[in-house]
């Protein structure tokens, strides 16, 4: 079936950057590969990804690889045939998937060992959820840049981010932490303050110090005399003693 070179280099992008590629110095292999097994692509060097061999030198490539080349007009990159045609190798696609690996994080501490066709899937790799709790992932925040293991980033989403959900402890709004901390705290309203005049009265909420200071008695007031030209300010308990 012939497709236009345009829809190929479509595909050809579509899938490199939806399929997982390992090299093989990646891998750790829980039993050697024999040396007569070919299992890395002579183009991208990577272990094969849908293998396709070639018709002129029986050589196979990774499908996207083989594609990209063959829409470019280019020859076969091992034996230089203009002329091939190629087709899918589910042979090698089988070994290939069946071969036993561990963990790619294994050094740091993940036990897990499969075939290599489920280690996508453990890792689910830049997916906040997945198996390998040994895998760097992203914050599930998306303003959060924050990197690590999975198996610590239940404690940083849940204690530690500043963008994690969190509502004021004094009026309930909602946002982030670190919005409600640095930046609500400051004009809540039922954020709990002393008088400014530093008066014996109680703590209150941020919404009472207006009707507080109509009674505080260290509130400075104007002179009842003001109005003959008294310019004190007097402080409401000593009114009387100014007045007399």
């Amino acid at each position: 079936m012939y497709l236009h070179p345009f829809n190929w280099v479509g595909l050809v992008c579509f899938a490199s950057f939806s399929m997982e590629r390992y090299s093989k110095d990646e891998l750790s292999f829980v039993k050697e590969v024999p040396d007569q097994i070919e299992i890395e692509c002579p183009v991208c060097l990577h272990i094969f990804t849908d293998p396709h061999q070639v018709s002129c030198c029986g050589r196979n490539f990774c499908q996207s690889c083989i594609e990209r080349i063959k829409a470019s007009n280019g020859s076969c990159p091992m034996c230089k045939e203009e002329r091939y045609q190629f087709f899918e190798d589910k042979n090698i696609s089988r070994i290939i998937n069946g071969l036993q690996v561990y963990c790619t994080n294994k050094a740091k501490g993940c036990q897990w060992k499969g075939d290599l066709k489920y280690l996508p899937t453990h890792l689910s790799k830049e997916m906040r959820e997945g198996d390998c709790q040994f895998e760097k992932v992203k914050c599930r925040y998306d303003k959060c840049r924050i990197r690590n293991q999975r198996q610590h980033l239940n404690i940083h989403e849940k204690a530690v981010c500043d963008q994690r959900p969190y509502s004021c402890e004094h009026c309930y709004a909602e946002g982030t932490y670190l919005s409600i901390t640095f930046l609500h705290i400051k004009v809540c309203s039922k954020y709990p303050t002393k008088c400014p005049n530093s008066c014996a009265s109680s703590v209150m909420p941020r919404d009472s110090v207006p009707d507080h200071l109509t009674q505080c008695p260290l509130e400075p007031v104007d002179c009842v005399f003001s109005w003959a030209g008294c310019n004190d300010k007097p402080l409401r308990k000593d009114v009387q003693v100014h007045t007399a």
